[in-house]
């Protein structure tokens, strides 16, 4: 009869799957997911993005995505979070890319100024789209279609003010969040200490946009606002028919444009990260091909977003470089 196995062996063997049920105890969902990221970690047919919620509530992730898959048999595991999470997995590390819409805190999250190795590499820009307020269609903040976004902005502070009005806002670090508190800083207001505690005036949903807007739609007295993107907003437009577009962008004006960038995680910093699949994933999001896939992608005829590798300095006004065309060059020739 063989020796009995002692329980330190037992573990020692079996060291992963112990690793797994104590995870699963302690993380709940979170620590499921993060298990199956550990054991897909040393895998480079699969890489994990961070990315923000409009571009998989529009849709254009499952669009995009099985395309690269079948180019290059490489799986996308997406995290769909705003941009603030976003950059907090890529700081941590916990994902290979990271999709978001905010410039300042993109260029923040590359920037090595201070000596320290930066937390993401190359980034380049791929697409953008712009933001509109929707509001339900009885309007009663009294706003114009040629209203530019300071008069927008000011008309939503007054019925707001009168009690007429209530801005629904995510309140949860996301791009679009940063976005709607520069535009009231524009105007001199700070939200959170202007309507402290008056949720009947302004309401921090602390949750995603499809979410927000949900909450915007199903606003009791029909007086309900936000800040959408438009990429968003065309794929709940059938559903949530009371909204209508009530204010984008005018002519001559570039402050709602929003522009997206793509960014890898830097391997100096975390060796584990897939970074030879994530070039694959960025080249053929800048490549031609996928340029394309991005300007084909539409809901009831209309386009969600508008690709601008190589030309958003343009488009967006959102700096470019040529090291940056150059660098992702090489990596678009598999797909072009």
């Amino acid at each position: 009869m063989s020796e009995r196995k002692t329980i330190k062996t037992i573990v020692s063997e079996h060291k992963v799957a112990f690793l797994i049920i104590l995870i699963l105890i302690i993380g709940g969902s979170v620590g499921t997911y993060f298990i199956f990221d550990l054991l897909s970690a040393r895998n480079p047919s699969r890489i994990t993005l961070a990315t923000t919620t409009s571009t998989y509530d529009s849709g254009l992730l499952d669009y995009l995505l099985p395309e690269f898959t079948k180019k290059t048999g490489i799986e996308v595991s997406v995290l769909s979070v705003g941009t603030g999470e976003a950059i907090a997995y890529g700081k941590s590390g916990d994902v290979d890319v990271i999709l978001v819409h905010s410039r300042p805190r993109e260029d923040a999250f590359v920037n090595d100024s201070d000596g320290q190795t930066p937390y993401g590499v190359h980034r380049a820009c791929v697409m953008y789209n712009d933001f509109i307020v929707v509001g339900h269609e009885n309007n009663p903040a009294g706003l114009l279609p040629n209203d530019n976004i300071t008069i927008v902005m000011t008309k939503l502070k007054n019925g707001i003010n009168t009690g007429n009005s209530t801005f629904y806002s995510r309140g949860d670090g996301s791009g679009t969040y940063s976005k709607e508190i520069s535009l009231w800083a524009a105007i001199g207001i700070t939200p959170d200490i202007e309507w402290f505690g008056e949720p009947d005036k302004y309401t921090e949903s602390g949750q995603g946009m499809a979410a927000t807007l949900l909450m915007t739609y199903q606003d009791a007295n029909n007086q309900g606002y936000t800040l959408i993107d438009r990429g968003t907003w065309l794929s709940f437009n059938d559903t949530y028919t009371t909204l209508k577009i009530l204010a984008e962008s005018v002519e001559g004006e570039d402050y709602l444009l929003n522009p997206y960038g793509v960014i890898p995680i830097n391997p100096d910093l975390y060796p584990h990260v897939k970074y030879n699949s994530v070039l694959r994933f960025v080249g053929f999001l800048t490549s031609n091909y996928g340029q394309n896939l991005i300007n084909d992608y539409t809901k009831n005829g209309e386009t969600l977003f508008h690709a601008d590798f190589g030309v958003c300095n343009i488009t967006t006004n959102c700096p470019t470089t040529e090291e940056e065309i150059a660098f992702w060059t090489n990596y678009q020739q598999e797909f072009d």
